[in-house]
């Protein structure tokens, strides 16, 4: 196939998943309400907006998913236009694209096992780091009930003498410990429970899809959505509580932050299972696997989706 035509066909391809997900933006999708602001956007138009990254690579996806945000906002205009909103939404198709050009050959039992090891490493520091806090007396209040010239470290665990230490000389140190010990605690505990999220949805769609756990590409799969997606729901979090939300800048990031990840985290759980039924369709088409960039689908991983 000449290079010109190859492109044509990608590009139209990827045209007709974009129109597929802005009507499915303009009809089938709402928003969730967070204190006093549309927060959260709930839809399926991001299934379709997702193929053109993972089939034709990363440059395709950021056009995709940018294209997706601006025009659907053109069609569906909900809230204020944020530009910058646009360019975090491209930069996660281009994420998504690159991580699964890394991922998608890497072999899916060390893929899992890599995923157990670090969570059973996090849940395990997170567990610490609540008692060795709770050893030290660090708690939210902890500069409430303490001089700061009467603070001495020395004697304190590791993490305890990090967070004072990161802390005491700032603006708002009891809001900045607050802030730091839920990121210790609560998110590295968080993060165990996210990879074990992980491998459960792995084992439940690679049977429910391929009737084998060891064929398939469902964790780097998984892997892909879902760390793309917190590093767009995290950057789109940060931009909306700086521009236009003012409402949640009375409010710890984490509150505002969690509540999104969550949502973000169950919500491409399920899109997963579509995906990897699209995928699998593509990679029955044979005349289609030219046109996808570094066969992703086709030669080595053909076996797998048969």
């Amino acid at each position: 196939m000449k290079g010109s035509s190859l492109y044509v066909r990608r590009i139209t391809i990827s045209a007709v998943f974009l129109s597929i997900s802005l009507a499915l933006k303009t009809t089938f999708s709402f928003y969730i309400p967070m204190f006093g602001q549309n927060g959260m956007s709930i839809g399926i138009s991001g299934i379709f907006s997702i193929m053109p990254s993972l089939l034709f690579g990363p440059v395709y996806g950021a056009i995709v998913s940018g294209l997706s945000d601006f025009l659907g906002y053109l069609l569906k205009p909900v809230g204020t236009y944020i530009p910058l909103m646009t360019l975090v939404v491209a930069a996660g198709g281009f994420i998504r694209g690159a991580l699964w050009n890394a991922l998608r050959n890497k072999d899916s039992k060390k893929m899992r096992i890599a995923v157990a090891v670090c969570s059973a490493l996090l849940l395990l520091v997170g567990i610490f780091n609540i008692a060795f806090l709770s050893a030290d007396g660090i708690d939210n209040g902890f500069y409430d009930h303490v001089q700061k010239e009467n603070i001495n470290t020395d004697n304190m665990h590791l993490v305890s003498k990090m967070l004072i230490t990161r802390t005491i000389d700032t603006k708002d140190p009891s809001g900045n410990l607050a802030t730091y010990i839920t990121f210790v605690t609560a998110g590295l505990i968080g993060s165990a429970a996210l990879g074990i999220l992980l491998l459960t949805a792995d084992l439940f769609i690679s049977k429910k899809f391929l009737h084998d756990t060891s064929r398939g590409q469902i964790p780097q799969l998984l892997i892909v959505m879902i760390g793309s997606g917190l590093i767009v729901t995290t950057l789109n979090t940060v931009v909306l509580r700086e521009t236009i939300f003012t409402a949640w800048k009375v409010l710890p990031f984490a509150a505002i932050w969690i509540p999104r990840v969550i949502e973000e985290v169950l919500g491409n759980t399920v899109k997963a299972y579509f995906v990897a039924v699209l995928l699998e369709i593509f990679g029955k088409q044979h005349g289609l696997k030219e046109l996808i960039d570094g066969s992703s689908i086709g030669s080595k991983n053909d076996t797998k989706y048969k």
